[in-house]
């Protein structure tokens, strides 16, 4: 019986220690701002703020006609533009499925388009 309950108390004990490590664990934002007039855009990422993350999207676009897209807890925020059509974002917690999404998104328009990734950025 004392070892059912000791080995009950140490299962506990881990479970216990599991949940404040990932309630430690931060958890960061990563957002897009696109001026679909003139084309202009701006990545925010790897901020524990949701405002400061949207503040800093609009703020790198650069443009009163900034519109921020996608705001999502992610590392990862990325950038694909193409040769005839807008970017596409894409946003995840790794570089390269956010690669990928922004890739997919910017493919989504006129035929013929070639989309390249343009920038990635990730929070720590």
């Amino acid at each position: 019986m004392r070892k059912l309950i000791s080995a009950f108390a140490g299962s506990l004990v881990l479970l216990v220690g599991i949940g404040v490590a990932q309630a430690q664990t931060p958890q960061y934002w990563a957002a897009y701002a696109y001026d679909a007039t003139n084309g202009r855009w701006g990545l925010a990422w790897g901020r524990t703020d949701r405002q400061a993350t949207i503040n800093d999207a609009l703020s790198r676009c650069q443009t009163p006609g900034c519109q921020v897209g996608h705001i999502m807890l992610a590392r990862c925020v990325a950038v694909a533009q193409g040769t005839q059509r807008p970017p596409g974002f894409g946003i995840a917690n790794d570089s390269q499925t956010a690669s990928l999404n922004a890739l997919n998104f910017c493919r989504r328009g006129a035929a013929g388009s070639t989309c390249e990734v343009a920038a990635v950025r990730c929070g720590t």
